[in-house]
């Protein structure tokens, strides 16, 4: 390691830096930094939203290319999930090649453990050091989370990031580390502060309830250019306070209440069963597509879905309604809308629709929560229904879902009914790509059962009951168009989910 970081002036200012307190900028909006330069290096300390550091020229650069040579010639599993995509090595624990040993030996070694405790101040346990290879291409990205994850009686401490990034890499090429501030509720509001990857340095933060981050989405213009990085965990001893319940139970309530939009109760489940009338059937003309409107119909829907718990019904809107739908939706339409969080849980706009400002949506919106639509849809999927939600969503660049376990939607089944803008035949690649992201997957653990890309005008029905999860991919940078939709839960009747589970017994 460079020498210059050894030097006890240099331990000691540092220590300084990394263990105050946070104080207001004179710069609105910029966290406090402090530089510590040496002869052959510099040391950062970002001192809020929480403490982090970061040491420039730390290795000999000849190692850290041999290195890299060696991680290149080993396995890469793709990563994929809600939260994150990039590609990842198996630990390096056990790794023989020489420069991925040393570095293991070194980064666990006496010398380096005792000088990460010498400048944060923090208590770390000798033997145990995660340590594997990250790869990030274009569009790969982690969104926000926090590390504070324990082992038996250990937590982890310290994060760290090693970067083997080309030397020339910019803000513009993406993947900086961000760092969100928290509410008083310990809730991840936005990005506060930012590091940049750069070759030969590492970055290091305090894990904890708060320690909320994200690498920024890789939006390289080559697709050869990759952010390459050894990352990993320094544990120590688990204190009372790192093992506290992060969330109390009116905090989990609040957090559900603020996230998962109301549900509406129908005032008579009774009638929602019912079968539908020939004055049902005219109703539904007014609205959706006629070929969807007949009794024979709806049978041969209900068949479908009885047999794969899901239906996707393309050109559901009569074209006159989508049409008026999609252009009430433009012209300042999301200006007002709320933008969903918090950020470990969602990202997206959430629309406020009144009938000032997009009358037929307004209507349709209203239709949609009509006995006639609930008999429509209760004739389709054999169930009845006691309530629903509904709420009008958009997901552009950088928006998404995530699955949280404690924000949990109600069971039902989920109705999305898409409003996307039809591709024009000038512009067919407008016509939505699975490549950007923005699709519903739907997972029991890990295994994924079903994938929704957005499509326009199409209305897709999925039962998801206990176990069942579903959320929104992230939409990355290469989009070329938005998500938009009207976004649906019906709940079954009490009696109908004790029906079903007396089945399944």
């Amino acid at each position: 390691m460079n020498q210059d970081y050894l030097d006890p002036k240099f331990v000691d200012s540092f220590y300084k830096a990394f263990t105050c307190k946070a104080v207001a900028s004179e710069k609105d909006d910029q966290p406090e930094t402090v530089s510590i330069p040496t002869e052959n290096g510099e040391g950062i300390v970002v001192v809020s939203p929480f403490h982090t550091g970061r040491l420039y020229n730390i290795l000999p650069k000849d190692f850290l290319y041999g290195l890299r040579e060696e991680l290149g010639a080993l396995n890469w599993h793709e990563r994929l999930n809600d939260l994150y995509w990039f590609y990842q090595t198996d630990d390096l624990a056990l790794n023989g090649n020489t420069h991925i040993k040393a570095l293991r030996d070194y980064l666990a070694g006496e010398e380096f453990v005792s000088f990460m405790e010498r400048i944060t101040g923090v208590g770390l346990t000798r033997g145990y050091l995660d340590l594997a290879a990250q790869r990030y291409k274009k569009g790969n990205h982690l969104l926000c989370h926090d590390d504070d994850v324990q082992r038996g009686k250990l937590t982890r401490k310290i994060a760290y990031i090693i970067y083997l990034v080309d030397e020339d890499w910019t803000t513009a090429d993406g993947g900086s580390l961000g760092l969100f501030e928290s509410d008083s509720d310990m809730c991840p509001t936005r990005i506060v502060a930012r590091i940049v990857p750069r070759f030969n340095s590492i970055g290091f933060f305090l894990t904890g309830h708060a320690s909320y981050h994200t690498v920024e989405e890789v939006t390289v213009s080559s697709q050869d250019r990759e952010r390459w990085s050894v990352t990993g965990w320094f544990y120590g001893p688990a204190t009372p306070e790192s093992t506290e319940p992060k969330d109390t139970d009116a905090g989990v309530l609040s957090l559900q209440d603020s996230v998962l939009p109301r549900m509406l109760e129908f005032a008579d489940s009774d009638d929602i069963v019912s079968e539908l009338h020939d004055e049902d059937y005219a109703e539904l003309k007014k609205w959706i597509n006629a070929d969807y409107a007949g009794a024979k119909v709806v049978d041969r829907i209900q068949e479908a879905f009885l047999n794969e718990s899901s239906v996707e019904l393309r050109d559901f809107l009569r074209p006159d309604i989508f049409g008026r739908c999609v252009a009430e939706m433009n012209h300042g339409f999301w200006s007002d809308a709320a933008l969903l969080g918090p950020a470990h849980v969602s990202k997206y706009l959430r629309a406020n629709v009144d009938s000032g400002n997009a009358a037929t949506l307004y209507e349709l919106l209203a239709f949609l929560r009509s006995p006639v639509f609930a008999r429509f849809l209760s004739g389709m999927t054999s169930l009845r229904f006691s309530s629903m939600s509904q709420e009008v969503r958009q997901f552009k660049h950088g928006h998404y879902t995530l699955v949280h376990d404690q924000v949990v939607e109600p069971f039902g089944v989920d109705v999305t009914l898409s409003l996307m803008p039809r591709p024009e035949e000038k512009a067919p690649d407008v016509q939505w790509d699975e490549s950007w992201g923005g699709s519903t997957h739907y997972i029991a653990d890990k295994d994924e059962l079903l994938r929704i890309s957005p499509e326009s005008n199409s209305l897709s029905l999925v039962l998801r009951d206990e176990g069942t999860l579903r959320f929104v991919k992230y939409v990355n940078h290469m989009a070329k168009a938005v998500r938009q939709d009207i976004a649906m839960v019906f709940v079954e009747s009490p009696e109908e989910q004790c029906e079903d589970g007396d089945a399944k017994d």
